[in-house]
């Protein structure tokens, strides 16, 4: 869940994007509590900074800063197809605050490196709202909640996402929308990370 550093062999990935199966991964990132949509907390009010991903503006993972580098490399060697990305809703006004739901999903299709040695998932991106999400077993700590899902709970997860509304438009908007709100320093730094 946290940011970490990454090792000097970072840039030395071999991704598997070709040979997949439908399996996925799970993960996490820190919602904004200034939305009712499901998208990151941009503006820091977790006290975790100003966060950057998901990239959903590129339908990417891991591809302005460093976060849980080591899932995403993970994921990027595996067959699995799927990033499930998940997160504790904290909207005040929402009826699923505190709760943790799989939001959406990029499909592993490209890889990227990135400056900085950022290894990017980049692909296919959904987004659903919080009615429409997969809902987690209830848990104190999102670092408990297994990452790895096989044949059978890809399925069943995606088997629920089939049909409703992807609202990765909305979602964009709602991320200019925030973003505007940011210092200006920060704003820049963002725009010349996101290149």
């Amino acid at each position: 869940m946290g940011c970490g550093k990454q090792s000097a062999n970072s840039g030395m990935l071999r991704p598997n994007i070709h040979n997949v199966e439908e399996r996925g991964r799970l993960h996490f990132f820190y919602h904004s509590p200034s939305s009712c949509l499901p998208v990151r907390d941009i503006l820091g009010e977790q006290g975790h900074y100003y966060k950057t991903e998901p990239y959903i503006e590129k339908r990417a993972e891991n591809y302005c800063r460093k976060c849980n580098p080591g899932n995403i490399r993970a994921f990027l060697k595996s067959k699995e197809k799927y990033l499930f990305l998940f997160t504790r809703c904290r909207n005040k006004d929402s009826g699923h605050r505190g709760k943790l739901y799989i939001v959406g999903y990029i499909v592993k299709q490209h890889y990227e490196l990135r400056p900085g040695g950022l290894n990017a998932v980049v692909g296919e991106a959904k987004v659903f709202s919080f009615d429409d999400s997969y809902p987690l077993s209830p848990c104190a700590n999102a670092r408990h909640v297994k990452k790895k899902c096989d044949h059978k709970t890809t399925a069943r997860i995606l088997g629920h996402l089939k049909g409703k509304h992807n609202i990765l438009k909305a979602c964009l908007a709602e991320v200019k929308r925030l973003q505007r709100q940011l210092p200006a320093k920060e704003r820049r730094k963002q725009a010349r990370e996101s290149r």
